[in-house]
């Protein structure tokens, strides 16, 4: 071939652009922000539409290629045209290295139809609001040398974005998975779940491998199977302490600033967003009487940085929102503070069920139930004064501080007579209308979903199923009135999102004595 002839452009952008979104200049062999990064730049190559069988095993190791390269034809971010099904023997193959776990994760992920940066825009966008463990600016860093570093814990992260992200019932799957090529929602949870057990007998705890487990067990929680989300976040705490990860702030205005500040605050809010969901998850088991994997901290350590701040990489800014997790009324805590505060009084709560004395547990829950009150006033005021109508990043908080005034209140209903103090109130009378005005409230909640489409019910916290179980808990055991439609009809929108058993009930808290 002539020199003229050799091609000095191509024909599409590279796979690093595509996902950066960005104008790619095509340059051959490399485009110019590659070239300029030390990236590894590769195009996309066009190939034919057509769906593979599925008869030989998933680890075909020299065909599977690795995220985002053009190695491989199979790849959600090269096309969408094949779609595979999961292989019945996906179950039965065990991943005996790093190697093996990553093409498998790859070979999982492309059963979805996902692309890597819609998996991304999705997450973002939902769960990330309620769960913000992950780091958007480093995230992205890294998703960006995917194809160049062959990473298991990061491939396993992003499976368990995907899975969050993705809903084979959703009218807005993707065009191939709308003609029937799709994966069944739990067939991908339990390929999923299969693949971070074997990671966790393959790799060293990492980070990301942690992260992924968090997300893994929201995906339980969310899915209507409270105990198994128990168990998995309490294996996550447990690889937290294992890889050491940091807990406490590591930014503050007199410690000397490090490079690496930022990933370690990330570490603070994965430790954070595993104390939140694992006594998030607790309030739905029959039995609240068990240990916590992970320590909540002092009333004076500092509450975490927020996603938006934490995304800015500017220690200035970072330092501004110092603020200790007793200071509820302070005004300047946004929502993944405003989750921790909740989830911290959550603790005083639990702690005081497992009191054996009836006059200070009487005491110390009636302080529990005054600062419960008094905080979710605030945070309610604080949402409806958003000026960017951004009042979504607080409903983390105000569900769990509504779940845990259920939770109290119903244990104070279930007392004997004779367990209460001679001469206090009676707790039935404010019990009964402390939950009539919390089941008011989820109400409330409930009529502002019923507009929302079936993507936009998977944008709010999954704790809103739990709150409307509750509330519907209440009426039938009062039986003084019907429930309001508004709360089945909620209740539906969640449970066909989430694929949760229909008819759950969530049930009053058994304190073992």
């Amino acid at each position: 071939m002539a020199a003229a002839d050799i091609p000095t452009k191509a024909a599409n952008v590279c796979l690093t652009c595509k996902i950066r979104k960005k104008r790619c200049d095509k340059s051959l062999p490399s485009c110019r922000y590659c070239a300029d990064h030390d990236i590894p730049c590769r195009y996309q190559t066009p190939t034919p539409i057509r769906v593979r069988p599925h008869a030989g095993p998933v680890l075909a190791s020299s065909a599977i290629g690795s995220f985002g390269t053009s190695a491989s034809t199979r790849s959600p971010l090269n096309s969408l045209a094949s779609v595979p099904q999961l292989p019945n023997n996906v179950l039965t193959l065990t991943c005996t290295s790093e190697s093996a776990l990553y093409n498998q994760a790859q070979r999982v992920l492309e059963t979805t139809g996902l692309y890597l940066d819609e998996i991304s825009v999705r997450y973002f966008q939902g769960i990330h609001t309620f769960v913000p463990l992950v780091s958007r600016r480093l995230f992205h860093a890294q998703l960006l040398t995917i194809g160049a570093k062959r990473q298991t814990d990061f491939a396993l992260l992003v499976l368990c974005m995907g899975l969050l992200t993705y809903s084979a019932e959703s009218p807005d799957s993707p065009p191939a998975v709308q003609r029937g090529h799709r994966v069944a929602n739990q067939t991908l949870y339990v390929a999923t779940k299969s693949l971070l057990a074997q990671a966790q007998a393959v790799c060293a705890p990492s980070l990301r491998l942690i992260q992924a487990g968090v997300l893994l067990a929201v995906y339980e929680y969310a899915s209507g199977c409270p105990e198994k989300a128990f168990v998995t976040i309490g294996s996550c705490a447990r690889m937290a302490y294992a890889a050491r990860l940091r807990s406490s702030p590591s930014l503050t205005s007199t410690a000397p600033l490090r490079s690496d500040w930022n990933a370690e605050e990330e570490e603070v809010n994965t430790w954070w967003g595993i104390r939140i969901c694992e006594r998030t998850f607790l309030c739905e088991l029959p039995v609240i009487e068990q240990p916590l994997g992970s320590m909540m901290p002092t009333r004076e350590d500092r509450l975490p940085l927020e996603s938006s701040v934490l995304d800015l990489g500017s220690t200035t800014t970072a330092l501004a929102p110092h603020v200790m997790v007793h200071a509820l009324s302070a005004l300047q805590v946004g929502g993944f503070g405003r989750a921790a505060q909740a989830a911290w009084l959550l603790d005083n709560v639990l702690e005081g069920l497992l009191l054996t004395n009836p006059e200070r547990k009487h005491a110390h829950l009636t302080d529990c139930d005054r600062s419960l009150q008094s905080f979710l006033a605030i945070v309610m005021q604080q949402m409806q004064q958003q000026a960017d109508n951004n009042y979504g990043v607080f409903c983390v908080a105000i569900a769990l501080t509504i779940r845990t005034l259920f939770l109290l209140h119903w244990h104070l209903l279930e007392q004997r007579a004779e367990d209460s103090p001679p001469g206090l109130y009676n707790p039935a009378n404010s019990s009964h209308s402390a939950l009539d005005t919390v089941t008011k409230m989820v109400i409330d909640i409930c009529a502002t979903h019923e507009n929302l489409s079936f993507h936009q019910i998977g944008q709010l916290p999954p704790s809103c199923l739990y709150i409307i179980r509750a509330a519907l808990k209440h009426i039938n055991d009062c039986q003084s009135a019907r429930p309001d439609p508004r709360l089945y009809t909620s209740l539906k929108q969640f449970e066909a999102r989430w694929g949760a058993s229909p008819g759950g009930a969530t049930r009053s808290p058994v304190v073992q004595e």
